[in-house]
């Protein structure tokens, strides 16, 4: 699935670390997290920022 089929990438991932993503959101995250090994990258290193910025 390609990034421009979503409004925002961040935006996305930021509603599925909240809790507040769509089943089809979460499978969007799902499958591109399953891409590449720089998507998983990407996706931990933003979720260990917000799971910083909640303790903070």
């Amino acid at each position: 699935m390609k990034l421009q089929q979503q409004p925002s990438l961040e935006y996305s991932l930021i509603k599925y670390f909240s809790g507040k993503s769509t089943p089809e959101e979460e499978s969007f995250i799902k499958n591109w997290v399953s891409q590449s090994k720089d998507n998983t990258t990407y996706y931990q290193n933003l979720q260990r920022l917000w799971y910083h910025r909640i303790i903070l």
